[in-house]
């Protein structure tokens, strides 16, 4: 007897039940999101998340060129569409697709940062953009097989995205560098690397602390978000959230305005969302005496 899919290969039974969910009309699906909202229908609340399972799926096949198993993906890219769930407002005239994307790309960014290189690293706002553009930059410059930049090749990518010199030198190292194993001796007989390192783990205190920090400016930036208009959150969304941002005149066309109209837009709601967070946090702020 035959052991059917879904027992031998999970993985291929998760899939055909994502293509064989039916997609939500935009009525469907506001009737759904009301029956959550008010009621707690839990039953619509599987079906809001069943039927955008397909949206995980499709983002996350826009990491895979970052080494990481696409289980783990849609795992990650799961709970982002969870959140959106629970922070979705129907009230700002928003389909839940739009605005589940951005939490399911959110979710799935910070995982490829955290774990496609062998090593941790500080994730400030150069290495961010060098850690996704970095590849494709280096391929034009040195062709498919690829080998170490030259001066020349890492100072253009530095002028090209406005980083410095020793940000494209440590990026590439990190990208590169083939992880070895701590247990591994350092002479043949003698110590391993791991008998030699301290251990610098952080305690659970600190580790809470990160994770409430965390949480903490995830809430300021959701209630930030919510006070754009649906055109800022788009054109935010296009330019600033997408693994291939889209082009002004891309957007231009869509709201049939001027490209620097576009650009005006986008800087206009950055700078907006900015001040509501700090707007935000000096409201959270204890106040001294």
């Amino acid at each position: 007897m035959s052991i059917p899919l879904a027992s031998a290969d999970p993985a291929a039974a998760f899939f055909r039940a994502v293509r064989n969910t039916p997609m939500l009309t935009g009525e469907e699906e506001a009737v759904l999101i009301r029956r959550w909202l008010d009621d707690a229908d839990e039953k619509a609340r599987t079906r809001l998340l069943e039927a955008h399972l397909r949206l995980v799926v499709k983002t996350a096949g826009q990491f895979k060129g970052y080494g990481l198993a696409l289980a783990d993906l849609i795992a990650e890219g799961n709970l982002g569409l969870v959140r959106a769930l629970d922070g979705f407002d129907p009230e700002r005239n928003l389909r839940f697709s739009t605005y589940a994307q951005w939490w399911i790309r959110a979710a799935m960014f910070e995982h490829v940062l955290k774990f496609s290189t062998p090593v941790t690293f500080g994730l400030s706002a150069e290495r961010k953009k060098l850690f996704f553009k970095l590849r494709s930059m280096k391929s034009k410059l040195t062709g498919p097989e690829g080998g170490s930049l030259g001066v020349t090749e890492t100072q253009q990518i530095a002028t090209d995205l406005g980083v410095k010199h020793a940000r494209v030198s440590e990026m590439e190292r990190l990208l590169t560098q083939q992880p070895r194993s701590l247990d591994a001796p350092m002479v043949e007989g003698g110590a391993s690397f791991g008998e030699l390192l301290a251990d610098d783990r952080p305690n659970v205190e600190e580790v809470l602390g990160e994770r409430q920090e965390l949480m903490y400016r995830r809430e300021l930036l959701k209630g930030a978000w919510s006070e754009l208009t649906e055109r800022e959150r788009d054109i935010v969304a296009e330019r600033t959230l997408r693994e291939n941002p889209l082009r002004l005149e891309d957007l231009a066309q869509r709201y049939n305005i001027s490209r620097e109209r576009v650009r005006q837009i986008e800087a206009a709601a950055l700078g907006k969302l900015k001040g509501l967070v700090r707007a935000a946090e000096a409201r959270l702020m204890p106040r001294t005496a």
